[in-house]
């Protein structure tokens, strides 16, 4: 049996062999599990040790007490140690690099367990896993730009790859993704109640296999999703995020958002941009469109030149102090307070030409373009897409998928009838497609993909 939480002792971060299985426990309850360079250090060698021996079947990675994951980043203890000059701040955003291509590069199997906050550079513990599990507390946010700072954690490789503009909307805005809604939005690649774990722990502690087919089966077994009233966010935000959140500049986002018939969502949704360091948002959105086409090894050495940029700016010291040492909090006074007194030209120069004094120099080894078990995921808008026109590599011969229920079953086949696989595809149909004539046979409708938002 998984030990009891009130069993635990006070230590960081908990080790665990119970048969085939290896656990990490994170157990900084006085910090919601908030991660520092001990916890890393604790992680990093141990997890090596445990990818290379041949007993370690699976590797859980999970959270205990009220944080049940982690709130990411102690930036407080970062901020402390950049005044007092220890190199130690950017030894931690050096040494999560490392373990985060680690992470994304394993041979055994790793399952992350986000009952509860997982948010902002926790991110880097889960997103690069093959199996990310939600369950009805997963509280998922990327709340940087309000602490006026930019992302870390592998975070530039990982949130463009969400369906259309959602990403660069939680990047910029800190939208908190609660339970069903963070596996329908891809975060999570499972959804499986709180009250379930504890049976899953005992069966993935009983395999004798490092198969991820398997594991897959599995945790397949464990989810139960209820009936959703609707996938992801509703229609109409879904469709405006993807309308505002395409765009390549602040202004025009803004503009979008003005544009957009009012809703208590367009107002709420500026305001929370208008709100932010308009620093953190210029650069933010800069390193999310240059990051297209870049690997995860290249994302994460730009995210650690841009914190290194970040570390002595006036903004990110002003977010920590206005929201966590301030008693009560305040509302950050950002340097310059408008998008207006930085121009995109002046972010260019500032944070992209010119490289800080440290670059990050990681181990050789293998680097991704791609996640390599997307298969496990529920398929996104992208992958659709390619079905229905045909430019799929796999569609070269048979052609491409001209119905629903073709593209329905395709998808449930290459996901070997993963739950939660037709919700999703059906709603991706819904929102993107439309029956059309074909072209030889007037009494026969096709699906065609939609070209405008």
């Amino acid at each position: 049996m998984p030990e009891q939480e009130e069993e635990l002792p006070k230590t960081h971060v908990l080790h665990r062999k119970l048969s085939g299985a290896r656990l990490f426990i994170l157990n900084r309850p006085e910090k919601l599990n908030a991660l520092d360079l001990a916890m890393i250090r604790n992680i990093a060698p141990q997890l090596k040790a445990w990818d290379v021996s041949k007993l370690a079947k699976v590797i859980l990675m999970k959270g205990t007490n009220k944080g049940k994951f982690s709130v990411g980043d102690d930036v407080l203890d970062i901020i402390q140690k950049v005044n007092a000059k220890d190199p130690d701040a950017l030894y931690y955003f050096q040494e999560k690099s490392a373990l985060i291509r680690m992470i994304s590069t394993l041979s055994t199997p790793y399952v992350s367990i986000l009952d509860g906050y997982a948010l902002g550079g926790a991110l880097g513990l889960f997103a690069h896993g093959p199996f990310r599990i939600a369950t009805e507390k997963t509280i998922f946010s990327m709340p940087e730009p309000s602490l006026g700072v930019t992302f870390n954690a592998g975070s530039s490789f990982f949130l463009p790859k969400l369906d259309g503009g959602i990403g660069t909307y939680l990047a910029l805005t800190g939208t908190r993704v609660e339970g069903l809604d963070a596996f329908y939005a891809g975060i999570a690649t499972h959804y499986i109640p709180s009250s379930r774990l504890p049976a899953l722990e005992e069966r993935l502690i009983d395999l004798e296999t490092s198969e991820y087919d398997i594991i897959q089966r599995v945790l397949e077994k464990f989810v139960d999703l209820p009936v959703p009233k609707r996938i992801g966010f509703p229609q109409s935000i879904r469709e405006a995020i993807d309308r505002c959140f395409m765009h390549d500049s602040l202004e025009d986002i803004i503009k979008s958002l003005d544009d957009e018939k009012q809703t208590s969502w367009t107002r709420e949704t500026r305001h929370k941009l208008l709100a932010m360091s308009p620093t953190s948002l210029r650069v933010t959105l800069k390193a999310l469109r240059k990051s297209k086409g870049m690997s995860l090894t290249d994302c994460l050495k730009m995210e650690f030149d841009l914190m290194q940029k970040f570390l002595v700016t006036k903004d990110f010291h002003e977010g920590v102090d206005a929201t966590f040492l301030n008693k009560p909090r305040r509302k950050p006074q950002w340097t310059p307070p408008t998008l207006r007194g930085l121009p995109d030209e002046d972010i260019e120069q500032l944070y992209f030409t010119n490289p800080s004094p440290n670059p990050l120099n990681l181990p050789s080894g293998m680097d991704l373009y791609n996640y390599p078990y997307a298969r496990f995921s529920l398929p996104t808008e992208e992958e659709v897409r390619l079905a229905v026109t045909g430019e799929g590599q796999e569609f070269g011969l048979e052609g491409r998928l001209t119905t629903a229920e073709d593209v329905i079953v395709w998808f449930e086949k290459g996901h070997k009838s993963k739950k939660g696989v037709k919700e999703k595809v059906v709603d991706i149909l819904n929102r993107k497609t439309t029956m059309v004539a074909k072209a030889d046979e007037t009494d026969k409708q096709v699906l065609q993909w939609k070209t405008t938002f």
